[in-house]
């Protein structure tokens, strides 16, 4: 593996110069593996600081500083032996010698490291020369680690950068040496350290930073992690840009803790459960909501492009899923109960549906999970779009209700600025009804019951309307059922008929209800706006509101709204614990 700084770099060109002279005998045994005396790692041209492990340190002369990982010191190579890859023999004038460290005497070096830090020793040198250390593969420098004299124990401690398999190639020029490498620490490919200021800016495959481990497990094990404390204004855990510092144009980043800029992906994600996910936390450090982009469902075939959950119970407004417009929100939307998904638009369409199938799907359960209602914006069912039973614009499986008046509209023929506007009948029952012309034959007529009206309609409840034409005539029913009606009449003319009944499922029907309908949804509730003026009146007049348009306390207490509104607030409670504990397991805290 090649990195894009220098192969060699030396503490007496770049870093403040700490030499450690090891007294080491010329006779004296080899200690490959032992534990040898620490010492201070090459300070960062980039810092004043202090030396300790964990601050930056430079990997060149410019660029690609680290964030040291140091570990107790070792003896990782001593070419006095005995023989064998990290021992004999000694360095030969002018012969490489490669030593993969990863796989060297001292544990505890992890699989991807970008540099070491080493203190390199040379002895029983045999005459004037010195040490060249590279990454292995790596090209040859032009400057030494080290130079010594014939007799010499001399040391220089130095970061060197990892090559292929993370190993090193030494090189001793002149006179040969034996050669003494001891190891206290090492700059991982990815590591940061939790409070450490650090920043980097390089190349490598198209990518500044590259990340594919946390070793201490911290922080739910993340390969990258961002975090911003102070909470002010331009300020991010993250900020990607794609292309350009010019890109951001007019953008003003403000405290976001993840923040992508590109023409086409700022942020990008993948996962297999879930790709991206935005927490969204109190001062407590509680979540109130969360965000997943790309999020498995429960099962192996449910998956969702966006899911957004609202963790807090004790909002008065706000919804899982939020989105407005450019031309904004309408003022009163601070003041909604808590929705799953909420659209908004001052001008425009705040939520739209488009489909060929069901544009727009509501469905009411109880607490057994069975369906109470279903409401239906856009549908065809799979019907041919000229047959009777499709398209609907609005469907109901289940009762329909209304507290303004029905309409149906149809253009005027004449004139643009013009409609023709109709509305439904209302009444106490729930009607069904067929009518025609007939014509009595013997002072006699039968009036045949359809088909789909006998379906529909109750047996007690039906009225019979008939009309004579031509001339006055007296009639009467004679019998009637749900098969055949029969009239009679005193002459023979024709005449019109009405049959009326009751909906066989909705006969006792009552039109004074016990009803919440009309009960506030909270204490913070205000008089409906979109109600008739008269029906502003009775609410105002039957104590459910105060003339001001403020819920009435008193009648609520009365009524039991109170308890309603308190039940729901334990139960959103309980859900909202109940949830969050089901998404215990996201690793975003």
């Amino acid at each position: 593996m090649k990195f894009p700084w220098s192969p060699l770099i030396r503490s007496k060109t770049v870093f403040p110069v700490l030499l450690s002279v090891l007294l080491v005998s010329a006779r004296a045994e080899a200690q490959i593996g032992a534990t040898v005396p620490n010492w201070a790692v090459p300070s960062s041209s980039f810092s004043t600081s202090s030396t300790a492990p964990g601050h930056a340190h430079a990997l060149d002369d410019v660029t690609n500083p680290g964030v040291f990982t140091g570990f107790s010191p070792c003896r990782i190579v001593d070419t006095r032996g005995p023989t064998g890859p990290y021992g004999a023999p000694s360095l030969s004038p002018g012969v490489s010698r490669n030593f993969e460290l990863l796989a060297g005497p001292c544990a505890g070096l992890p699989a991807s490291v970008n540099a070491y830090s080493l203190n390199i020793t040379v002895t029983n040198t045999t005459g004037p020369g010195f040490i060249k250390i590279y990454p292995e593969a790596g090209s040859v420098p032009v400057v030494s680690t080290l130079n010594y004299v014939a007799g010499q124990t001399i040391a220089n401690a130095a970061i060197v950068p990892a090559g292929t398999g993370g190993g090193i190639t030494v090189v001793s020029g002149v006179s040969g040496t034996d050669l003494i490498i001891d190891i206290n620490g090492y700059f991982p490919g990815f590591a940061i350290n939790p409070g450490e200021q650090f920043g980097a800016v390089g190349s490598f495959g198209g990518t500044c930073i590259i990340c594919g481990q946390n070793f201490s497990g911290a922080l739910g094990s993340s390969a990258v992690l961002g975090i911003e404390t102070s909470s002010g204004s331009k300020t991010n855990g993250v900020l990607g840009v794609n292309g350009s510092t010019a890109f951001l144009g007019s953008f003003t980043p403000g405290a976001e803790g993840v923040t992508g800029i590109n023409g086409f992906s700022g942020v990008l994600g993948m996962a297999l459960d879930r790709a991206v996910v935005g927490v969204l936390l109190d001062t407590s450090g509680d979540d109130l909501a969360e965000g997943w982009a790309g999020k498995s469902g429960a099962n192996a075939t449910t998956f969702f492009g966006l899911e957004g959950r609202l963790f807090s119970a004790t909002a008065i407004s706000g919804a899982g899923v939020y989105g407005t417009d450019f031309t904004g929100t309408p003022s009163p939307v601070e003041s909604h109960i808590p929705f799953g998904v909420l659209g908004t638009s001052n001008t425009n369409v705040g939520v739209g549906g488009f489909s060929q199938y069901i544009a727009v799907d509501g469905e009411l359960f109880n607490g057994s999970g069975s369906i109470l209602a279903i409401g239906v914006l856009g549908s065809t069912f799979g019907a041919a779009a000229d047959t009777t039973t499709g398209p609907w614009g609005v469907f109901s499986f289940g009762n329909f209700g209304a507290s303004g008046m029905k309409h149906f509209v149809e253009p005027h023929p004449a004139d643009p600025r013009k409609v023709i506007l109709y509305s439904a009948m209302e009444g106490r029952t729930v009607d069904t009804y067929f009518r025609g012309t007939s014509k009595f034959v013997g002072h006699e007529a039968i009036i045949e019951v359809p088909e789909d009206f006998r379906i529909v309609t109750a047996e007690e409840g039906l009225t019979v309307q008939l009309t004579p034409m031509g001339g006055f005539a007296q009639m009467y029913v004679e019998s009637q059922d749900l098969n055949r009606i029969v009239v009679r009449s005193s002459k023979d003319v024709q005449f019109h008929f009405l049959i009326q009944g009751l909906r066989r499922a909705y006969k006792d029907v009552q039109p004074v209800q016990i009803g919440n309908e009309f009960m506030p949804r909270s204490p913070s509730d205000k008089l409906p706006a979109y109600l008739s003026e008269e029906a502003q009146r009775r609410l105002i007049a039957n104590g459910t509101y105060h003339a001001d348009g403020t819920v009435n306390m008193e009648t609520a207490e009365r009524a039991g709204w109170t308890r309603i509104w308190q039940q729901r607030e334990e139960e959103s409670r309980a859900l909202a614990a109940a949830n969050a504990a089901l998404s215990s397991d996201r690793s975003t805290k």
